[in-house]
């Protein structure tokens, strides 16, 4: 199947909510060494699912679904994903040991996947929830949006 978009979910904040263990800098980035000694599992599974992401797997029906993330994904992340429905074609996330702000870290690695041929010169969505990403994201061609823009409508 050609899908002529590519939608790009970001996870806390935008279609899961783990406010109860989020620490976040004055400019809303993720304060990462707080993030990581809250990634317990038993923490991660005391998330919930945000509307939209209740959406990805509709949308992902007409589009190529990217998760893109900031986190170091625990098998305890992907089990949440599978268990709340939340499937996607491709999840991107921070290498562990890259301490990189998010905003530059998604930058770098979403421009070399849709670099690929293949994704190119397909329209890319995003939704993001923190304006330092978004700022950084539209700069190399994606339309970022702010996941309230749509959760007002959906919830």
């Amino acid at each position: 199947m050609t899908f002529h978009n590519i939608v790009i979910f970001d996870l806390d904040g935008t279609t899961i909510d783990s406010t109860h263990r989020q620490a976040t800098l004055a400019d809303g980035t993720l304060n990462l060494a707080a993030w990581k000694e809250a990634a317990t599992p038993e923490k991660i599974f005391q998330d919930t699912v945000l509307p939209l992401g209740y959406q990805v797997n509709r949308i992902g029906k007409k589009a190529y679904t990217i998760i893109c993330t900031a986190r170091n994904m625990s098998d305890a992340d992907f089990e949440f994903l599978m268990d709340n429905g939340i499937n996607v074609d491709k999840i991107i996330s921070r290498p562990h040991g890259n301490n990189e702000p998010d905003g530059e870290l998604k930058k770098k690695q979403l421009n070399s996947f849709l670099s690929l041929k293949q994704f190119k010169h397909k329209n890319k969505i995003m939704f993001d929830d923190a304006s330092s990403v978004r700022s950084i994201l539209r700069k190399i061609g994606i339309t970022v949006i702010h996941p309230n823009k749509i959760q007002e409508r959906i919830a």
